[in-house]
C-alpha cells in the first residue's frame, strides 16, 4: 500500500519519486538514503511544529513529508526501484520490459536465461468476442429442425444454438493470459539494469545482479576478503583463494596485517580486450592478549567449590561417598573371581 501510495503521489504533484527527494535518477542507493534523511530531518512534524507559525505551513510540512517517505520507500529496494522505473519509463527501462535475476558470478562469467514474457492470448473458444453460444438442447445444433419431427426447434427458434452467454473460457474477456519462454545471452560483464533483447520477441529484460556474499565490484575489478588467523597471519604462507573463475593459491608474508592487499592479475572481469583484477583484502582475526587470559584464569581459581546442599550434610555426602566406593571394591573382585574361575576351568580342559 505505502509503494502505491508513492507513485501515486508522485504524479499527483508532478514529479517523481527522484525528483521529491532531490537525486538523479541514477542515483546510487547511498544517495537516495543521504538525501531521505536530510529531508526526512528538515520536514519532520515535530521540527516543524517549532519553527513555524501558520497551519498551511504545518500543512505543506506534513504533506511534503509523507511524499518524502513514501518515495523513500519505493526507491530504497532494488525490485521495487526497478518496478517503478519500469512503469515511468526512467533509466532507459520500458513498461514491457521483463525483469531477469543472475548471480554475481554468472554476471562475470556471461549466461543464457529463459525469461517469462507475458502476452494475452485470443480466447480459442469465443475467438476474442468474449460471448459464446451453446449448442441447442431442442435440436442438438440440427439447423433448427426439432429432434424426431421436421419442424422448427422452438427452444431456439430456429436459430441452431442456444441464447449468448458469457465465454466460460475466459471469463468474458476474450484473452486468456499466457507467457512466451524466450532466451537471453547475458554476456560477461554485464553491468546491473542493463537491458537486453530477448530472442523472438520485441520486449526487452532488465538485469537485476543478485549481491554476493564473497565477491564485490569495482570496474572490472572483483575484490573478496581473506580471513586469517592471527598465528597465520605472523607465520605467513600460501593459502587458498575464491575467485569468479576458481580456487587460486596465493602466498602471504610473514606479519600480515588488516587491510593488506594482494591482486590475482587477470582474474576478473572482462570487457572485450580488457580485463580487470582480483584484489584480495585480508582481515585478522583479533588475538586474545595475555593480560585476558590471566584474567580467565584469575576468575577461574577464585572460583569456590560448590557447597553441599542445605538439606544434605556433608557427614551424609561423605558416607555416600565411602558406599560408592565398596561398591566399586565389591565390582571388582567379583570380575577378578569370575576370571580366575574361567582360567581354572581352561586348564583343567587342557
Amino acid at each position: 500500500p505505502k509503494r502505491a501510495m508513492a507513485s501515486t503521489s508522485a504524479g499527483a504533484s508532478g514529479m517523481n519519486a527522484y525528483e521529491i527527494l532531490g537525486v538523479q535518477s541514477a542515483a546510487t542507493t547511498d544517495e537516495i538514503k543521504r538525501a531521505y534523511k536530510k529531508l526526512a530531518l528538515q520536514l519532520h512534524p515535530d521540527k516543524v511544529s517549532r519553527t513555524t507559525k501558520t497551519d498551511a505551513e504545518r500543512d505543506e510540512a506534513r504533506v511534503r513529508f509523507r511524499n518524502v517517505a513514501n518515495a523513500y520507500e519505493v526507491l530504497k529496494d532494488e525490485v521495487s526501484r526497478a518496478a517503478y522505473d519500469q512503469k515511468c519509463e526512467l533509466n532507459g527501462a520500458k513498461r514491457d520490459d521483463v525483469l531477469v535475476n543472475v548471480s554475481f558470478k554468472e554476471s562475470v562469467t556471461g549466461t543464457t536465461k529463459l525469461a517469462m514474457i507475458p502476452f494475452k492470448l485470443l480466447c480459442s473458444s469465443c475467438q476474442g468476442v468474449g460471448m459464446a453460444c451453446l449448442k441447442c438442447e431442442g435440436c442438438a445444433n440440427r439447423g433448427g429442425t426439432a429432434v424426431g419431427s421436421q419442424g422448427t426447434c422452438g427452444t431456439c427458434d430456429g436459430r441452431g444454438f442456444g441464447k449468448p452467454e458469457t465465454c466460460r473460457k475466459c471469463g468474458g474477456d476474450g484473452v486468456k493470459d499466457d507467457f512466451f519462454h524466450g532466451r537471453v545471452h547475458v554476456p560477461a560483464g554485464v553491468l546491473d539494469g542493463s537491458r537486453l533483447p530477448i530472442s523472438g520477441r520485441t520486449q526487452h529484460v532488465r538485469v537485476r545482479i543478485l549481491p554476493s556474499k564473497v565477491f564485490s565490484r569495482d570496474g572490472l575489478n572483483v575484490t573478496s576478503t581473506l580471513r586469517l588467523s592471527a598465528k597465520d597471519a605472523l607465520e605467513g604462507g600460501f593459502f587458498e583463494v575464491e575467485t569468479v573463475h576458481g580456487v587460486e593459491t596465493m602466498y602471504f608474508d610473514e606479519e600480515t596485517k588488516s587491510g593488506d592487499t594482494k591482486t590475482l592479475d587477470g582474474k576478473g572481469i572482462k570487457d572485450g580486450k580488457k580485463i580487470g583484477n582480483h584484489i584480495v583484502r585480508v582481515e585478522v582475526e583479533r588475538e586474545q592478549t595475555p593480560e585476558a587470559v590471566e584474567s580467565d584464569e584469575d576468575v577461574e581459581e577464585a572460583e569456590e567449590p560448590e557447597a553441599p546442599e542445605a538439606d544434605e550434610p556433608a557427614t551424609k555426602k561423605q558416607k555416600e561417598s565411602i558406599e560408592d566406593q565398596e561398591e566399586v571394591i565389591d565390582l571388582e573382585r567379583l570380575l577378578a573371581e569370575r576370571k580366575a574361575k574361567l582360567l581354572a576351568q581352561l586348564n583343567a580342559q587342557s
